[in-house]
């Protein structure tokens, strides 16, 4: 940490921090890291992930600065942030096992009929097909998110910057136009 750094409390590198100031959040980071790092550790028992959720917190707070509050604990704010990111992380875990198991169990239903295997395939396609032509670009887009990288509503909220409301309406009108427009397939 740089000389004029390590001198300054809690309340001015918040401060700092809060007008732009990347060596005062150089500070904050080398301050609350270690001790942030030991605690997502504690909670996740894995060093990568820790590492991850860490960083993910830290660039939170840079992304929001303007809305820190010098004067409350910057700990327990960090430990907020990265306790919602370690619930994310296991929602979405739970998610994406729940969806390979489904999808596990439809292609083992499914191996031994090639009839069936064509229907699926032809669904597959006339999904991608309606998705990229009848849905608008901001519904499409979020569909897509959701559905082929996997992300969850609120990892799709934060890289889009809209609420978790707004991805869910989206979401819900897009399986409302491919259950539709899919009537035929299923």
């Amino acid at each position: 940490m740089m000389t004029g750094v390590m001198a300054m409390d809690e309340e001015q590198l918040l401060t700092e921090v809060k007008e732009g100031n990347q060596t005062a959040f150089q500070g904050l980071f080398e301050k609350y890291q270690p001790n942030l790092f030991k605690l997502v550790y504690y909670k996740t028992g894995d060093y990568a992930l820790s590492q991850d959720i860490v960083q993910e917190t830290f660039v939170r707070v840079w992304t929001n600065r303007d809305t820190l509050k010098p004067g409350l604990g910057f700990f327990s704010l960090i430990a907020r942030i990265s306790q919602n990111l370690v619930q994310d992380h296991y929602k979405h875990q739970q998610v994406r096992s729940k969806h390979a198991d489904h999808v596990k169990m439809i292609s083992q239903r499914h191996a031994d009929n090639p009839e069936q295997e064509t229907r699926l395939s032809r669904l597959q396609q006339r999904i991608h097909e309606v998705a990229d032509q009848d849905l608008p670009k901001k519904c499409r887009t979020i569909f897509q998110l959701s559905r082929v990288t996997g992300m969850s509503n609120q990892e799709i909220a934060d890289a889009l910057k809209i609420t978790k409301k707004t991805v869910e309406n989206q979401l819900h009108h897009a399986l409302k136009v491919l259950r539709k427009k899919c009537e035929g397939y299923l």
